[in-house]
């Protein structure tokens, strides 16, 4: 193309259209809403600003415009095809080189301008509504621990209601202060839990929030796999299908596997997230009905009545762990707000998906409890009576479980791809898809190998509770937030509150994984 029509379209372009570098330089309002949650000021690193920090938003950092070329309305074309500017005479070839980069950095401007976005926050597609975003939150926190809920109830009596209803508090507030953790350093978000630890303790806060945030991904996903193959054992057994349930163990996880390694992010999980959701809300409708219906009393009218205690105080630490593990869900977290559309959102999101595990638990919790007393069993759907109802919930959980599971792999998935840059950019697309398909395919696995070598629901799950989920729960979420914004962020009553939770956090982590390795070892012992 001809310089000279080239800068004649630019400079047509710049009388009858809006004058893109202005809009960069003039204050615009923000297209995207302001993050609520989201620190003032990044905090000095001996906490002296700390007191403000909750109060910045996107909508307020300024950034340097880029440096952009004048060009002369007299430019002229001399005889050797050079155009002049001024005094200075570039070829055509630089002409067109620098007309080409001020109309990319204007469009770069006017892009950043328009979103609202800080240059430092992640490139990740903001598409998942609130609907969306709750279903991923309750898809992970809901499943095999409200199976679990009633035989809780059974360690610590009806106080359990309450341990119930505190645990949801808990798990709102400390999933607001982890995404708050995300974006403490003002213009910047980071991606993970493992960040978090970083910032706020170096390389071994990293190592071990790792440790915790892998163990816990993992082992709920070998939980997943028991839990389903026990499941379709008892199921196809009655229909005399011989095979063994480390058999069935196997299958599901190659049906798990298929989602994982298909699937790349956490938006694309929204569709499989709804369905588990409505699994979840089944099953618990369906054993709680049953229950009712069908008491202890009248399953076994010749056998004594149950015993339902008002409180057992030495169960329950060791039934807090069980119930913490029904509302874990806080490595899936920083993925879920990093796909909203609205990220100022996520407090509702966290509150409202708290509140809804609360109720469903609460539910199946005083049905089973009150029907089958310290008689009930872990799952709850092995109390009831065995026949449609109970076969229906089996194959609900089992489908929950098998959408679910691929979610909590997606997790840990995408932090290690982060961490190992594995990306198109650097890899390509080809080996990039190779590199994912082969490292997603050796960790389920090893995942399945620790499934059929420990084959015992309830130890397991009191194990990976104990000591990844509570500690992800209450107590990493705390400690970390403290340490990046300074005490004297918090009131003295919210301190009050910090306080009570980690005592809570660590009485329940350290008691129930005492008892749930004494369990273990004697199960695994015959």
């Amino acid at each position: 193309m001809p310089v000279t029509t080239l800068l004649r379209r630019v400079l047509n372009r710049s009388n009858t259209e809006p004058n893109l570098a202005d809009a960069y330089l003039t204050p615009q309002p923000s297209a995207t809403p302001a993050l609520e949650l989201i620190p003032e000021e990044s905090p000095a690193a001996d906490g002296d600003n700390a007191p403000n920090a909750l109060a910045t938003t996107f909508d307020n950092i300024d950034e340097a415009p880029p440096i952009l070329p004048e060009f002369s309305d007299s430019a002229s074309l001399d005889g050797e095809g050079k155009v002049e500017m001024g005094e200075e005479t570039t070829s055509e070839k630089d002409a067109i080189e620098d007309l080409t980069n001020l109309e990319t950095e204007m469009e770069h401007a006017a892009e950043e301008q328009g979103q609202g976005q800080t240059v430092a926050q992640d490139r990740l597609p903001r598409n998942a509504g609130f609907m969306r975003s709750f279903s991923n939150v309750v898809c992970i926190i809901i499943g095999t621990g409200c199976l679990q809920i009633p035989y809780a109830f059974a360690k610590t009596g009806w106080i359990g209601i309450i341990i119930v209803v505190l645990s949801a508090f808990i798990g709102g507030y400390t999933g607001v202060l982890t995404i708050r953790c995300l974006y403490y350093r003002s213009g910047e978000r980071l991606h993970s839990f493992p960040q978090i630890g970083y910032a706020a303790f170096g390389r071994w806060g990293q190592y071990a929030t790792q440790f915790f945030n892998y163990l816990y991904s993992l082992g709920t996903t070998c939980l997943y796999i028991i839990l389903s193959g026990q499941f379709i054992y008892q199921l196809v057994s009655t229909l005399g299908v011989t095979v063994t349930q480390k058999v069935w163990m196997i299958i599901v996880t190659i049906i798990i596997w298929i989602p994982v390694a298909i699937l790349k992010e956490m938006s694309e999980a929204a569709i499989m997230a709804i369905f588990g959701l409505l699994a979840s809300v089944i099953v618990i409708i369906i054993a709680s009905v049953m229950a009712i219906t069908n008491p202890y009393t009248e399953m076994f009218p010749a056998e004594a009545a149950p015993a339902h205690d008002i409180a057992i105080g030495i169960g329950v630490p060791v039934a807090l762990s069980s119930i913490v593990f029904s509302y874990s869900g806080s490595v899936v977290y920083p993925h879920v707000e990093a796909s909203m559309k609205k990220p100022k959102q996520w407090p509702n999101v966290v509150y409202t998906a708290m509140g809804f595990c609360a109720v469903c638990y609460l539910l199946i919790g005083v049905a089973g409890y009150w029907a089958y007393g310290d008689a009930v069993v872990s799952p709850v759907l092995d109390s009831i009576p065995t026949g449609a109802p109970a076969t229906i919930s089996k194959i609900m959980i089992t489908i929950h479980v098998m959408i679910a599971a691929p979610i909590m792999l997606l997790s840990f998935y995408l932090e290690v791809e982060k961490m190992w840059d594995i990306t198109p950019e650097r890899l390509g697309k080809k080996r990039e898809f190779t590199v994912r398909l082969v490292y997603r395919s050796v960790v389920v696995g090893i995942v399945c190998a620790i499934s059929l070598a420990i084959p015992y629901f309830s130890d397991f799950l009191g194990l990976i509770s104990s000591i990844a989920c509570v500690t992800m729960y209450a107590i990493l979420p705390i400690v970390c937030y403290l340490k990046l914004y300074g005490h004297r962020i918090a009131r003295w009553y919210e301190k009050i509150w910090m306080a009570f939770v980690l005592i809570v956090g660590c009485v329940a982590s350290i008691w129930g994984s005492v008892d749930s390795i004494k369990n273990l070892i004697r199960d695994t012992k015959g």
